[in-house]
């Protein structure tokens, strides 16, 4: 059975793996298993089994990773202990709100994190990942790169590695020795089926709507009537400067996109103008100014503006990265940058970039 943007077990399923031969029963994680889901994260963070040491810092952190997907629990037959949880659910980098790319995860206990139950598992999650209402036709896990077991036995079922995130997270490598920052792969795998169970896109503006309800609810936004406020983390060190562009030539002013109805309304157009062009970004990703605005709020917001003329030259944003599994320093980020139509193929992306990676390395980024 299949609520909108959920997949759930109508009753139990017994299932036989056929790698481990265990026969196991798989069921919908329920608010009653959260505690214990935690504690298996919590343990498995310990022996570094492929979960960071503040990845997940409590039972909100998680429920708050499956808010938008579905997660199973997996037990023994005869036994009332969990072993394994899997959660299916749209990938959080999905650059649209109509996803096709599914983010597949499986946590274990000790006594099920060897690589045949796991890749069983993950067969099992492949398996959800194309029952889901939304029709997935890929799918993505992450792996940090000192679970090579795990990387090669992906690679075997037919994952390839589509990512390298640096700096990813904070692992225990070796019993009795202080987390250290680990590298994590994103690996990527097609499903075998047609795209064609989507919901139309006026159901999914529907979704958008519910969607931003909800992070109104969690504090990842503001609320539908206030359009025009920022939360923007922090001022940005150095901001504003003067500086020239070559070969424009061109002086500019670098400055932090004030919290002002003119500011942040010609921020959005310039992202909307670009996605209307096909220029990085898709029409898909903010159909919305309210989406928008959910993804956006919290980024660091920065505008190139030509000091003479006043025009908008290009703009820029960061944010930490989505493909971080760390919940606290993060130093790896996201960043976006836009030129306007017309100072484009003048030869101002190399100076630009430049002046992005000055304020990446201001903020903290690695």
């Amino acid at each position: 059975m299949s609520i909108y943007g959920k997949l759930v077990i109508d009753v139990p399923v017994t299932a036989g793996l056929k790698r481990s031969g265990e026969t196991v029963v798989v069921d919908n994680l329920e608010e009653k298993d959260f505690t214990e889901t935690f504690l298996l994260l919590e343990t498995a963070a310990k022996r570094g089994d492929n979960v960071g040491v503040d990845e997940y810092r409590n039972v909100g952190d998680f429920l708050e990773s499956i808010r938008f997907g579905s997660a199973f629990k997996v037990r023994k037959l005869h036994s009332e202990v969990i072993d394994a949880v899997i959660t299916v659910g749209p990938c959080i980098a999905a650059r649209s709100i109509r996803p096709c790319l599914a983010s597949l995860q499986v946590f274990t206990s000790e006594g099920f994190s060897r690589e045949s139950i796991w890749r069983d598992c993950m067969e099992m999650a492949i398996g959800y990942a194309r029952q889901h209402p939304f029709g997935f036709s890929a799918c993505v896990t992450d792996v940090f790169g000192h679970c090579l077991e795990r990387i090669i036995a992906l690679r075997t079922d037919g994952f390839v590695i589509s990512a390298s995130v640096p700096r990813a997270g904070k692992i225990v490598y070796r019993d009795g020795k202080s987390p250290i920052h680990m590298h994590s792969y994103v690996m990527y795998k097609e499903i075998g089926q047609v795209d064609n169970k989507r919901p139309c896109w006026s159901e999914f503006i529907r979704l958008s709507t519910e969607i931003c309800n909800i992070m109104d609810e969690v504090g990842h936004g503001r609320d539908a009537g206030h359009t025009h406020e920022s939360t923007t983390p922090s001022l940005i060190p150095r901001l504003p400067f003067e500086c020239s562009l070559s070969p424009a030539p061109l002086t500019v002013v670098v400055r932090q996109v004030r919290a002002l109805p003119d500011d942040l309304d010609r921020f959005y157009e310039f992202f909307r103008s670009a996605a209307e062009e096909g220029v990085g970004f898709s029409i898909e990703e903010f159909p919305t100014k309210e989406i928008f605005w959910k993804i956006h709020d919290s980024s660091w917001k920065v505008v190139l503006e030509d000091k003479y003329s006043g025009k908008w030259v290009a703009v820029m944003d960061w944010c930490s990265s989505w493909y971080s599994r760390c919940r606290e320093n993060c130093d790896v980020f996201d960043a976006g940058m836009i030129i306007a139509k017309e100072f484009r193929n003048s030869g101002l992306g190399t100076p630009v970039f430049e002046i992005s990676k000055t304020i990446a390395k201001d903020l903290g980024c690695r």
